[in-house]
């Protein structure tokens, strides 16, 4: 079992014990108003019929509904089929910095974060291209190969973090190395290496791996993360607390955006440079470079299809729902009531 939109379980986990406490509230705050306005020698009289029970039950159906209601948001998925993937369109390898330097602040939150964000805009982006990943810091690897599932490729780049390669460095070269790799050469789609860094690197062979790239007839865009004043990089120490990260010297590390290697790398590889500039970005690497591409028809690999079961879980919430609307919170009446009992609100009296 998964869910499609796992993000509403973690608004479950929160919003259950808020919304209980928020239930409690406000039976005690009702309660209290009555108790003000209201004699006690006379709360008797007019809360005849009123069951404390029914009030409670109604209190937890909605409790439940709305729950329920958030396991719907959330598309829980049980079952799938595995079908071959085809259709038209790019293949898309892209080469995402993991490096220490990506913690820098410069960009908010953090360097790490904006670029998850770019690399989620672009598989919403990639209508029926194939998507693949390859993380570096101090070395690189494919960890994501190239398929027509964007939810693999959007969960592969949530995964990372300045801890999925332990070796430091920046080496942009190997990187796009292990992106050729990464090609299938019995595919005819138009090939793409999009690189997502900050430009700091260790490896003066970047420039001269994207001109292979190009020689193969593989296009290199790169897209900067970061300001070129750059940001004094921090971490936490063991108590939380922020510490500046320090070179051989003692000195704090500064890391930069270096536009000038990015704008190489990607005159070298046939492609272009694009900084860094919000939801936009994605758009217009689209609007300027990857959408004039030829396409190409390609077949290989397995997406899976998985089977949405959201109805059962909102069926359910709409039942629970639907019961506390019409569940009355007034006894059936056993016996004649003088004309002066009525039952002002769901406080007191005795089932």
């Amino acid at each position: 079992m998964s869910f499609a939109s796992p993000a509403y379980i973690a608004l479950l986990v929160v919003a259950a014990p808020l919304l209980l406490a928020f239930l409690w509230w406000t039976w005690r705050s009702k309660r209290s108003a009555v108790a003000r306005f209201v004699r006690t020698r006379l709360l008797a009289q007019l809360t005849v019929g009123v069951s404390p029970w029914r009030q409670q039950a109604k209190r937890g159906l909605l409790y439940l509904g709305v729950l329920v209601l958030l396991v719907a948001l959330a598309r829980p998925r049980i079952g799938f089929i595995e079908q071959d993937s085809h259709g038209t369109g790019l293949d898309i390898i892209v080469c995402f910095d993991v490096s220490r330097s990506m913690l820098a602040t410069d960009l908010k939150p953090d360097r790490l974060t904006r670029a998850k964000l770019a690399a989620y805009d672009l598989a919403q982006s990639a209508k029926g291209d194939r998507l693949g990943l390859v993380p570096f810091a101090g070395n690189a690897f494919l960890q994501c190969p190239l398929a027509l599932d964007p939810e693999a490729f959007r969960q592969s780049v949530a995964a990372l973090d300045t801890e999925t390669i332990p070796d430091p460095g920046t080496v942009l070269g190997d990187a796009i190395r292990e992106a050729r790799l990464g090609f299938r050469q019995e595919s005819g789609a138009t090939r793409v290496i999009l690189v997502l860094t900050d430009g700091e690197d260790h490896d003066p062979n970047a420039v001269a791996a994207a001109r292979e790239a190009f020689a193969e007839n593989i296009r290199v865009y790169t897209i900067g993360v970061g300001t070129p004043a750059g940001e004094v990089l921090k971490t936490a120490d063991p108590y939380g607390n922020p510490v500046f990260i320090r070179d051989e010297a003692g000195n704090p590390v500064r890391s930069k955006l270096n536009e000038n290697l990015l704008q190489e790398i990607a005159k070298a590889g046939g492609g272009f440079y694009l900084p860094m500039q919000g939801a936009q970005t994605m758009r217009t690497l689209y609007e300027r470079g990857l959408g004039t591409l030829a396409r190409g028809d390609f077949t290989g690999g397995k997406v899976r299809q998985w089977h949405e079961r959201y109805q059962w879980p909102l069926a359910l919430a709409v039942v629970l729902l639907a019961v506390e609307f019409l569940y009355p919170e007034m006894r059936r009446p056993t016996g004649s009531r003088r004309p002066g009992d009525a039952a002002l609100g769901p406080i007191g009296g005795k089932r």
